[in-house]
């Protein structure tokens, strides 16, 4: 078992983020770094097994129940149409409702241990620099780290970066981009940073995927460690995002040449959660008694442990296919429910009692799923139609199929679906595979986004503007208004 201790909370605004400590606990050694709101640049990592166990408890933000502990990846379907709020928190409700302001509390402390996840790699690549032991996996460790900043820097800008059109416009808005870690509270590296473009963000982003995919083995010893696939999945990602359908598919491609077998499924869509480091899954955070996070304790009701925060909304339910294995694993209905998933809840997150569902944040469905877009959209039906239906199959539903396929022997046709072959039709279709697929998992608002649907699929978003979420208003504050908020808040 593999978790992450935190030693320490942070003290200062996020742009300005002071690294906290770092810190690993497991079967192997410890290493402890002091508490505290800066990192003594004078004490250093010594050692590679020093900048090997920071490097390690660096991931400690990615556990946070401001990251993917929680908010991160619910916030995606919950601003969305796939969760509905169902609770108490007046943030929550903001975010449901699509009227998000910037003082939200919940965007700030998001915003805030980004940052932080930031800092603390960064100071792993710049110890990680100074190490001369010819025997240190220099280029694998700074590569490791990079992959982990453009991860931060990715998820920064899919909601606070790029236009209310979308992402990788000209225009685009970026986020403060620090490149150097913060380890004093005085000098230059304090002083706050104006927001970059998003080009400019995305130019670091592609610069440290890059080095990560030419520098880390395709597979780690345990999947909550990010390798070569992540992180040419990650780069996958990143060009869906900004539309280079061309580059999302080429990188996708070459994952699935890396793999050995290719990119997997799991043979049962549920085993991905109700086990642990499936075989599909390619980077997952683990959690456990000592770091637990919350998921659970939000989704499930108040008489079986938790605070009952938000529901899969019922669109989500409705927009299963008859017959699709997946509805049962992403909402529990009353005639689903059992006492081990209560109604309202989802499959994906269950473990109440310890708190310690797994996250999985790269699998081998979405990798295919996005696949099958790119090459959709650069007018290769076909091969989107082979790509989209090994979801579809596992998944027990009927192929896509562009014209009805011929009888067999006894006479009858296979079952199908019949879709348009055009690029409109496939892409529609793919983006419906893509809901369900990887519902509450993070992804559903910013698909939207990307797609440019949001004001024809949320009828609460009235005004564009409300389409890049607000920076938080102590970030700007506290830099002296020299971050700029987003347009219109």
């Amino acid at each position: 078992m593999v978790h992450i201790r935190s030693f320490g909370r942070r003290l200062l605004p996020a742009a300005l983020a002071l690294t906290v400590g770092f810190g690993i606990s497991s079967c192997e050694k410890i290493l402890d770094v002091e508490p505290q709101a800066s990192l003594d640049s004078a004490a250093g990592l010594k050692t590679p097994a020093d900048v090997q166990a920071a490097l390690r408890g660096s991931y400690d933000a990615i556990q946070s129940a401001n990251y993917y502990g929680l908010r991160y990846q619910l916030f995606a379907d919950l601003a969305a149409d796939n969760a509905r709020h169902t609770g108490t928190f007046p943030s929550f409700a903001e975010i449901a409702n699509g009227g998000i302001l910037p003082a939200n509390v919940e965007l700030t402390n998001m915003w805030n241990i980004i940052y932080v996840g930031i800092n603390r790699v960064n100071y792993v690549i710049q110890q990680a620099d100074l190490i001369t032991d010819p025997s240190f996996d220099k280029n694998g460790t700074i590569g490791e780290a990079r992959a982990l900043r453009a991860f931060h820097y990715m998820n920064l800008l899919a909601y606070w970066g790029g236009k209310p059109e979308g992402y990788g416009f000209s225009d685009g808005l970026g986020v403060p981009l620090r490149l150097t870690p913060t380890t004093s509270i005085t000098g230059e590296e304090i002083k706050p940073k104006a927001r970059a473009s998003e080009a400019e963000v995305v130019d670091a982003i592609r610069a440290d995927l890059d080095f990560a995919i030419a520098n880390l083995p395709v597979a780690r010893s345990t999947k909550a460690y990010i390798g070569k696939a992540t992180a040419l999945a990650l780069r996958a990602r990143l060009e869906l995002r900004l539309r280079n359908y061309t580059a999302a598919s080429n990188f996708a491609s070459e994952l699935n040449t890396a793999l050995t077998g290719g990119v997997r499924l799991e043979g049962d869509y549920g085993a991905i959660f109700s086990q642990k480091n499936s075989s599909e899954a390619l980077w997952e955070i683990p959690f456990d008694a000592v770091d637990p996070n919350q998921l659970a304790f939000f989704w499930f009701p108040a008489g079986a442990g938790g605070r009952n925060e938000v529901d899969p909304a019922t669109t989500l339910g409705a927009a299963h296919e008859a017959g699709d294995l997946r509805r049962n694993v992403n909402v529990v209905t009353a005639s689903t429910a059992t006492s081990i998933y209560p109604t309202g809840t989802t499959r994906k997150y269950f473990r109440i009692s310890a708190s310690d569902d797994n996250v999985v944040l790269a699998r081998g469905g979405e990798v295919i799923l996005t696949w099958a877009e790119a090459v959709a959209q650069q007018g290769h039906l076909d091969s989107a139609a082979v790509l989209v239906n090994r979801v579809r199959t596992r998944a027990g539903l009927a192929p896509y199929a562009f014209e009805a396929p011929a009888p067999g022997t006894d006479g009858t046709v296979r079952p199908h679906v019949i879709v348009a072959k055009t690029n409109d039709a496939v892409v529609a279709a793919i983006l419906k595979e893509r809901r369900v697929e990887l519902a509450n998992e993070g992804f559903r608002w910013f698909d939207l986004r990307r797609t440019g649907l949001v004001m024809a699929t949320l009828p609460a978003i009235t005004q564009d503007f409300r389409i890049l979420w607000p920076i938080p208003q102590r970030e700007i504050q506290n830099s002296l208004e020299l971050v700029k908020q987003n347009p219109g808040y």
